[in-house]
């Protein structure tokens, strides 16, 4: 494609590409399960004082809790390669393909247009260490607020930039891609765009298109500065947008499931009066119901 093209066409290309890919993506993102409340989030279901007589499990939980925190980590590394993901692989891939024909492009566009601003403000919301300060703080803050939806998002999201980690730098070191300011060879894919779209996917699960709008805008913003900063070509933005939103998706999705093994609630103790077998004398009777 000829690197002469217009400010207005490649701005286009920039935003369809990143929100195809994320968009498309999008549409796969897990059914809620039931839960008695009108509210269609996810979120751990309350105790329920068991009933003398009951055979089944009385509580159903998801996986969101700080004790399972590990495991689930473990989980959503693995979950990532289910059937679920596979169509947002294939869309995301896609574009990615098509993308690379734009790489020069951009390129020489931001050789004309410098946007060192931009770039440096992209650089430091997206690194890696932000994010995790980031998702520490509000995983941290969600264990004493109010709202089962931001409880949610919030461990979603501190589980999504552990694994977009993982993944991210495994990827970079099998491709090692050079940058386009040849500062090193690990360009593909964007490390900031795939955090940046991991964490807006997981909050657009939980709030919808209220957290889509901000969310995958703030993302599109970061990625966007990678290409101002002459780090990344197109591809490796797209490609990145493409890896985070399928891992926000899957961490939503197993991290929502009801647990492997339901469980009762808390044993509960009840006393209570009682006299003897034959009706004589007076004692408590203990009953532990588990």
């Amino acid at each position: 494609m000829p690197s002469g093209c217009s400010r207005p066409l490649w701005c286009v290309v920039l935003v369809c590409a990143l929100s195809a890919s994320a968009g498309a993506e999008m549409l796969q993102a897990p059914e809620p399960p039931p839960s008695p409340s009108p509210s269609p989030i996810p979120s751990p279901s309350p105790s329920v004082a068991p009933t003398e007589g009951s055979e089944e499990p009385i509580v159903v939980r998801d996986h969101r809790t700080v004790r399972s925190y590990p495991a689930n980590l473990g989980h959503n590394v693995v979950e990532v390669w289910r059937k679920p993901s596979l169509m947002p692989f294939l869309i995301g891939g896609g574009v990615t393909a098509l993308s690379f024909l734009g790489d020069d492009a951009v390129i020489d566009y931001f050789d004309s247009h410098p946007a060192e601003t931009w770039g440096k403000v992209g650089k430091f919301l997206g690194t890696g260490v932000v994010a995790v300060a980031a998702s520490t703080a509000v995983f941290g803050i969600a264990q004493y607020a109010n709202g089962d939806r931001f409880k949610a998002a919030a461990y979603d999201m501190s589980q999504a930039v552990v694994v977009n980690f993982f993944y991210t730098l495994l990827i970079k070191e099998t491709v090692r891609r050079e940058r386009p300011d040849h500062s090193d060879q690990l360009a593909f894919p964007s490390g900031h765009a795939s955090n940046a779209f991991a964490c807006a996917t997981v909050w657009t699960v939980q709030y919808g298109w209220k957290g889509a709008v901000p969310g995958y805008l703030a993302a599109s913003f970061i990625a966007g500065s990678r290409l101002a900063a002459k780090k990344h070509r197109l591809s490796d933005v797209v490609a990145g947008a493409t890896l985070g939103t399928v891992i926000g998706l899957s961490v939503a999705r197993w991290d929502a499931k009801p647990s492997s093994k339901p469980v009762h609630g808390r044993p509960q103790a009840f006393v209570a009066p009682t006299t003897g077998p034959d009706g004589s004398g007076f004692g408590l009777r203990v009953s532990v119901i588990y």
